[in-house]
């Protein structure tokens, strides 16, 4: 699983045609155990007792989108979850972005799944800055 996402980080950055790194991650997000990919995890990077030494300056972290503890709630919360994400986006300007990682079913930030079209418009997001989106379906299976 690890590896997956490994070879998954190296393929974004080969392909990706601006020479962009910066990749987008979502709170708590757990990616794997080798060194590049602890780098796409917060849930590793916060927490220097599970090996992180602090968030990369490729990685920005986007908020998780959790209709349970977080701020946003009801019919329109994927809408409003996305737009953290295409804000990431467009602070990148005509770099634009690598790679967005995300779990479709985020195991280590409490069994969360995505709501309505907060993938669709993230994914669209990413697309548009450049940058190839990443379903990491390690933990999910």
């Amino acid at each position: 699983g690890s590896e997956a996402n490994d070879l998954a980080l190296r393929l974004a950055r080969a392909a990706n045609t601006r020479g962009a790194s910066r990749c987008l991650v979502v709170e708590h997000a757990y990616h794997g155990h080798t060194s590049a990919v602890i780098g796409l995890s917060p849930y590793k990077f916060d927490h220097r007792s599970f090996g992180g030494r602090g968030q990369p300056e490729w990685v920005t972290k986007c908020p998780a989108p959790d209709l349970f503890r977080g701020p946003h709630r009801g019919a329109d919360a994927g809408r409003r979850y996305a737009e953290a994400v295409a804000e990431a986006c467009a602070a990148e300007g005509e770099g634009g972005v690598c790679a967005f990682f995300i779990e479709s079913g985020m195991s280590v930030a409490g069994v969360l799944l995505p709501p309505a079209g907060y993938l669709a418009s993230c994914y669209e997001a990413v697309r548009a800055a450049g940058g190839v989106c990443v379903a990491d379906e390690v933990q999910t299976g």
